[in-house]
């Protein structure tokens, strides 16, 4: 694993979009993989990420909304970007996203440079960026 990466957990349940993404962002940062919402309870507690890309309907158990307000009631999780990566695009959805912690979002179906900008802006907001120099 390099070290001067960002370390992003990707949580998505869909292993297609997992590999998908993953391929967008391998250039900018380490990634790990949960599948589920409680998968991404345990990897978030056994690690330190500098972002998460949170899928928001994560099929059955918790739903990326239920993560992220968890992890906001976290010492270590309640500053950290979480962006919601999602299919969900009407105002309203995106408005209760946000609201239940998510500090990002970006919709599905995105480009490569659109999803990495996204992420090179949050890392250089939140005083990331020599993590990828």
């Amino acid at each position: 694993m390099n070290e001067n990466k960002l370390k992003i957990l990707l949580v998505e349940d869909s292993p297609e979009n997992r590999e998908v993404i993953a391929m967008f962002i391998r250039g900018i940062a380490n990634v790990d993989y949960a599948s589920s919402g409680i998968e991404a309870m345990t990897k978030t507690e056994e690690n330190s990420f500098d972002i998460i890309l949170m899928d928001i309907n994560l099929g059955l158990g918790m739903n990326g909304i239920e993560v992220t307000e968890r992890l906001r009631r976290t010492e270590k999780y309640k500053s950290t970007p979480i962006i919601a990566v999602t299919a969900y695009v009407m105002l309203e959805d995106q408005k209760r996203i946000l609201a239940a912690g998510c500090s990002h979002y970006v919709s599905k179906p995105f480009s490569k440079k659109e999803l990495n900008d996204l992420i090179l802006n949050v890392a250089n907001d939140y005083h990331l960026s020599e993590k990828f120099q």
